[in-house]
């Protein structure tokens, strides 16, 4: 797992982990080249950022939650950074989600950029149950990140943990999405214009942070503007 923590100073050391879990094909880096660590800056909200590579293989074999607690959010949690926000980008949405069904408590916020909404088995299933409110995963031997995902929307997607949808109205996973929101409060989902590209996603970063982003809390006015960039791979 590769996660580059941007070192942004900010006295008080903010209790703010906000982490960023990139789609299928992109690299963390992307994250500053399209603006999103720039956006959190420029709003002057106190958080500290990681940018997360969402390793494919670790979602497919149900162990993403896990790995990504052993490998950043324990240590944080230890520090002292018990504020912990997860916002994923299509396939790290996913990831988000399933974190939130297994370690639910360790969260104060979930983003779910045109989360992918998993494999056609998982929708045909709801539908023979008669819609997500009367399925019930079956119980497997091996964990499984899209049915934990599904099954924390279905159960606990009401409300007591914030989570915020955006996707974009021409995205090719868009139905799927429109099934993930019927789960969660109408005011926090957000259907916008646009596809399942970068140039959307970014708007729908900038629409959050202007609508939600306040509860980072704004950097106080001593705070360093010193900046750095570490990065690290770990092995989960």
């Amino acid at each position: 797992m590769r996660i580059l923590i941007d070192e942004a100073a900010c006295e008080p050391s903010p209790d703010v982990l906000l982490v960023l879990l990139t789609g299928t094909f992109s690299e963390p880096e992307d994250f500053h080249r399209e603006g999103f660590v720039a956006a959190v800056r420029e709003r002057g909200l106190h958080a500290r950022l990681a940018l997360v590579r969402t390793p494919p293989a670790q979602v497919a074999d149900g162990t993403i939650a896990d790995a990504l607690r052993e490998a950043l959010v324990a240590p944080s949690l230890a520090r002292g950074r018990t504020r912990l926000w997860l916002a994923g980008i299509s396939l790290g949405g996913l990831a988000a989600l399933a974190y939130a069904a297994r370690h639910e408590a360790d969260l104060e916020g979930l983003v779910l950029l045109a989360p992918y909404p998993g494999t056609r088995d998982v929708i045909r299933e709801i539908d023979a149950a008669g819609g997500l409110a009367a399925w019930r995963p079956e119980a497997t031997a091996t964990a499984d990140a899209e049915r934990e995902a599904w099954a924390w929307l279905a159960s606990r997607g009401n409300g007591r943990l914030p989570a915020y949808l955006y996707y974009g109205e021409s995205d090719r996973f868009a139905e799927g999405q429109r099934r993930m929101g019927e789960a969660l409060p109408a005011g926090r989902v957000h259907r916008i214009p646009g596809g399942h590209d970068w140039p959307t996603w970014r708007r729908a970063w900038d629409a959050f942070l202007d609508g939600h982003g306040g509860g980072l809390s704004p950097v106080p006015r001593t705070a360093s503007a010193a900046r750095g960039m570490r990065a690290r791979d770990t092995r989960a």
